[in-house]
């Protein structure tokens, strides 16, 4: 699950900036027999939307193409809420998904991943919440290999803690709450979407904040369709939100959400002193 695409680039999509890609095909090329699916987030009927080759990822979008795999991953949308997913990696163990994702290779299509993106976070974070970084206790969802607490604890933060799954240094999860959970490109990654927020909502304290980032889908999603660069099974997207599928997932589990813009995100039940500024009308 490592940290995806920094919180703040541009967002380069809206400016349709990225070529067609050569991978997608629609859904009659998949199974034109294959009854809808019901959505993970709401329920409702998700027939396939079309399929894309195993390869594609997200540096495709400044150039960097990996050959065709022949294994097609189909990406379901919802009727109702627009959620995008794939249950292609539904049944994997944790073992198939670092064989074939989150391997070796992974800085080939993910090369911020490592410590670009956790140092832009980590300022973030201190340019936000600094003057109040003692009584902040910060644990880090899907934080890959660590940085962004290690980021954190030289910019004064005395509380941090990392979960990732596919790190043995930090895949156990903390038992004790904390008022700050971090998740940066996490959300897009999990096959079970309902399943970590539950996680998160039972690791925040009552006056807390989940602070994330995940792309939601676009408005020209309909014309773009899984030529979007965002959809990159290589990469491990396999859970693309729309803005109504991410409200339905955070209201489920009694969170009001607030997004600052497509990427970045807050979701919390009562908003913590430490936010209080920055949070509109908190």
């Amino acid at each position: 699950m490592a940290i995806r695409m920094p919180v703040l680039r541009t967002i380069r999509q809206a400016l349709g900036l990225h070529p067609p890609s050569r991978t997608a095909v629609p859904s009659g090329s998949v199974s034109a027999s294959q009854p809808a699916a019901p959505c993970k987030i709401c329920g409702a009927p998700s027939p396939v939307l079309g399929a894309v080759d195993f390869g594609k990822n997200c540096e495709e979008l400044r150039g960097y193409h990996l050959p065709l795999t022949g294994r097609l991953i189909p990406y379901r949308r919802c009727q109702s809420c627009g959620f995008l997913f794939t249950d292609y990696f539904d049944g994997w163990s944790d073992a198939e998904f670092e064989e074939h994702i989150y391997n070796a290779s992974y800085q080939q299509v993910d090369p911020d991943y490592a410590s670009v993106r956790p140092s832009g976070n980590a300022r973030m974070i201190a340019d936000l919440f600094g003057s109040d970084k003692e009584a902040i206790s910060v644990l880090d969802v899907g934080g890959g290999n660590g940085q962004l607490v290690a980021n954190l604890r030289g910019l004064g933060f005395p509380s941090g803690a990392t979960y990732e799954p596919f790190n043995p240094e930090h895949n156990v999860l903390p038992e004790r709450k904390f008022n700050l959970i971090t998740c940066f490109e996490t959300l897009e990654h999990t096959p079970d979407p309902v399943g970590l927020v539950r996680m998160m909502s039972e690791r925040l304290e009552d006056e807390g904040m989940v602070l994330f980032s995940t792309l939601v889908l676009p408005a020209n999603f309909s014309a773009l369709g899984l030529s979007w660069w965002y959809v990159g099974p290589r990469n491990g997207h396999i859970s693309i939100h729309s803005a109504q599928s991410l409200r339905h997932l955070w209201s489920a589990h009694g969170f009001s959400l607030l997004s600052h813009n497509a990427n970045l995100h807050c979701a919390f039940r009562k908003v913590p002193d430490f936010a209080k500024r920055v949070i509109p009308a908190a």
